[in-house]
């Protein structure tokens, strides 16, 4: 585990575990970002072997997942669920009190990636840069996204810029209730009242939803809690779609949304190929890709 820090932000970062950002804490408000559920420890190591299934494991934090979503046959390779990022122990290259530098060669598709996570020394900012080449003379289509749980309170705000959603799949939604693109906080429920999405409900509520977003205004993300605020922001040609899941103790229990930047959609690798809205390596190409994150009051 790696500690970066400045006055204002820490970041917990494990190597161990995908070489996430584990936690996000506010230095100047105590405020701790990102959740874990009940019984989580940070402090033990963890090995799982390529394969093993996300939701048994998933230990909240800030995962990252690629070369896909949902396991299963691609284009001649096996997928396995939510990627291989988030299960496999990262090297560490290089690490200081502001920045941290790690490799993975992947082992689904010929792929190695580097990360750097830069905290900024004297802003509530840090940077992830990220580096992938396709070690191969084929072309590799992809999903990358980003898989930020953070930790929720009734009240809290969801932010996006200018943009449209739909559910992802109809039937785990229960607040939208219809398939189709709305312009976002508006949707409409299954009785074709609209209603606005923005505003986390109680966990009692027992509700829970998931939702694309796309032609975004500009590449930005959130979640306002009272007058603080975490950001990511990210250029659109990286990363020209946000994933919106939430939990609000409708599944599993949990209490959490999830902010997903990404490349892709839908979750479907074969769709989104035949849709034309899937990333791809190019032969023997080197692709790099960057977001930021804040905290802004």
């Amino acid at each position: 585990m790696l500690i970066l820090e400045n006055h204002a932000l820490s970041l917990t970062v494990r190597p161990d575990l995908g070489g996430r950002i584990d936690q996000l804490h506010d230095r100047q408000t105590g405020q701790a970002w990102l959740w874990h559920p009940p019984g989580y420890d940070s402090s033990q190591a963890r090995s799982l072997p390529i394969g093993a299934s996300f939701d048994e494991h998933w230990s909240g934090g800030w995962d990252e997942i690629f070369p896909n979503d949902a396991a299963g046959p691609f284009r001649g390779r096996d997928l396995v669920d939510h990627g291989e990022f988030w299960s496999q122990a990262w090297t560490v290259v290089d690490a200081s009190s502001t920045q941290v530098s790690l490799r993975y060669v992947c082992q689904t598709l010929p792929v190695a990636v580097e990360k750097i996570i830069q905290l900024d020394e004297t802003q509530p900012q840090a940077t992830i840069h990220y580096r992938f080449e396709n070690q191969s003379d084929d072309t590799l289509p992809f999903l990358f996204k980003q898989h930020a749980a953070i930790a929720i309170d009734a009240g809290d705000e969801i932010l996006l810029p200018d943009c449209l959603i739909e559910p992802v799949v109809l039937d785990f939604s229960k607040r939208i209730g219809r398939a189709e693109k709305t312009r976002f906080p508006n949707a409409f429920d299954a009785e074709g009242n609209e209603i606005q999405v923005q505003h986390v409900p109680p966990r009692s509520s027992q509700l829970q939803e998931f939702w694309y977003s796309s032609n975004l205004a500009h590449g930005e993300c959130g979640i306002r809690k009272g007058q603080s605020a975490l950001l990511m922001t990210f250029d659109t040609t990286d990363f020209p779609y946000v994933w919106v899941f939430q939990s609000y103790g409708g599944w599993n229990g949990r209490y959490v949304i999830v902010l997903e930047p990404c490349t892709t959609m839908p979750y479907d690798l074969e769709v989104a190929y035949q849709n034309g809205t899937v990333a791809q390596l190019k032969p023997r190409e080197i692709q790099h890709r960057h977001l930021s994150v804040k905290l802004q009051s």
